[in-house]
């Protein structure tokens, strides 16, 4: 998008908006770049021309900064400290790559300004829906820590009640082991205990997370192991009927705990298999690679691609997409896992095309 065409001039004539552009500079940034931080000084209106920026906030005791909302192109950011001489309130950071940002700086927006008055309504507006978006913001807040409050009690009550029944299956498949050693049923009986062991430290994973915790016990993983490890576990995916899953993986050690990885790929692929349309063919496709320094995991699929609305916010808890009787915790538990294996995960999607999910994480 050209300066000229951004829609904070819609009510001012190109003639109007030459002199301002040769005045004003525009910034390429690339994704994961700090645009301005919160505290410094604020003395430009700042044009979003493309791409995408997320503005976080530092929040004491808590370990990343959190994100409070986004700017798209076509936005703009930055009027009221303009007008105030306050600092930013505020960290914006790029989000894509690249990001192009138009800064005017004050003295030459009032000039523009006292000249043509129309975007003194554009500021006017924004500054209202500014407000509007900070008041949801701090109401949305408190409604999704009370819901976290709700799992973490619900999940505490699930583990309680279910630890019997738990040790009684687990016991079960262990005498029914000893008593018939055969290679078919001691598989099968391995498998049951494998699951019940599962779904333990899932109710378990669960209940940290409700609290913002997330512990591990490290040991060495061989990736190429684990995804084996997956696959045994879960064969009624490899064996759907409309759904392909290939998997291939390079040798490559990491520091992890194993369980909450397999947790991860659970939820990944668990998701590609349920948003895939009933009549559609389905192909998931999970890669592990050894780079110099990092191991890599891929996830892809051909499915339908998140939808927009909520692809900026997708790894926040309760967001959910393509599911019917999804929770919308799924993808929320797998960044605090890799969060906590000091991983980065990142995805691309494109609607009607499918999904890939990138995991990087440190090599032992």
């Amino acid at each position: 998008m050209r300066l000229e065409d951004h829609p904070f001039f819609h009510a001012s004539d190109v003639e109007d908006i030459r002199p301002l552009a040769e005045k004003t500079a525009i910034d390429e940034y690339r994704k994961g770049d700090v645009i301005f931080k919160e505290g410094s000084g604020s003395d430009t209106l700042c044009l979003v021309l493309e791409g995408t920026v997320a503005f976080t906030k530092t929040i004491p005791g808590e370990e990343e900064d959190r994100i409070i909302s986004y700017s798209e192109a076509g936005n703009f950011f930055g009027e009221v400290g303009i007008f105030t001489g306050a600092p930013r309130a505020l960290n914006a950071i790029a989000m894509t790559t690249p990001v192009k940002i138009a800064q005017i700086h004050r003295d030459n927006l009032v000039d523009f300004i006292k000249s043509t008055p129309g975007p003194i309504e554009q500021i006017l507006g924004s500054i209202v829906n500014h407000l509007h978006a900070t008041t949801r913001h701090y109401v949305d807040d408190m409604l999704q820590k009370e819901k976290m409050a709700m799992v973490g009690t619900m999940m505490n009550t699930i583990i309680h009640d279910f630890k019997n029944p738990f040790t009684l299956i687990s016991l079960g498949a262990q005498l029914l082991r000893s008593q018939h050693p055969d290679p078919k049923t001691v598989r099968i009986c391995e498998n049951i205990e494998a699951q019940v062991q599962r779904m333990v430290e899932m109710a378990n994973e669960l209940s940290e997370f409700s609290k913002g915790e997330q512990h591990l016990n490290l040991t060495r993983i061989d990736l190429a192991a684990l995804c084996e490890k997956f696959r045994q576990m879960n064969e009624p995916f490899f064996q759907h009927d409309r759904v392909v899953i290939e998997m291939r993986a390079t040798p490559v050690t990491i520091m992890g705990e194993e369980s909450k990885l397999i947790r991860v790929l659970q939820n990944l692929v668990g998701n590609a298999i349920e948003s895939f349309d009933e009549d559609q063919r389905g192909q998931v496709q999970i890669f592990v690679h050894s780079l110099e320094k990092t191991a890599e995991i891929i996830v892809s699929d051909n499915g339908k691609g998140i939808p927009e609305s909520i692809r900026h916010n997708l790894f926040s808890p309760f967001i959910t997409y393509g599911k019917s009787r999804g929770t919308g915790l799924g993808t929320a538990i797998v960044k605090s896992i890799v969060d906590a294996h000091d991983g980065e995960i990142d995805f691309e999607t494109m609607t009607g095309a499918g999904t890939t999910f990138t995991i990087t994480l440190p090599r032992a």
